[in-house]
């Protein structure tokens, strides 16, 4: 018995090949919009009100304000994980007193969250 071709076949295949072509645009768009370090220090200021600045010699300084009053912060330690389609960022930060603030965040498409 021999085997009927139908359009069905092809039908399927440019199914398969339109929901490829969706997969790999999806990737590049997460890829590129992966938020990079400075977008975490940008959004340190805005949701945790810690502000960076950098000088030659003492490299990059934070300084948090709390109710007006600016105490500066210490990096102690941190970690940037780049996945392609997202991010993590961990930072631990100590005051003059050694009070540690550990802040860990997620970033996709642009954005951060808190984790």
């Amino acid at each position: 018995m021999e085997r009927e071709y139908t359009q069905h076949g092809s039908k399927r295949g440019a199914v398969l090949r339109a929901g490829i072509v969706v997969l790999v645009v999806l990737f590049v768009i997460l890829v590129m919009t992966n938020p990079n370090e400075e977008d975490f220090v940008a959004w340190l200021a805005s949701e945790h009100n810690i502000h960076s600045s950098y000088n030659v010699v003492e490299g990059r300084t934070f300084v948090q304000k709390i109710d007006g009053e600016g105490r500066n912060l210490y990096v102690k330690g941190g970690h940037i994980g780049h996945i392609g389609i997202f991010s993590t960022y961990s930072y631990r930060f100590a005051d003059n007193e050694e009070k540690e603030i550990q802040i860990e965040a997620v970033g996709i498409m642009n954005m951060l969250f808190d984790r």
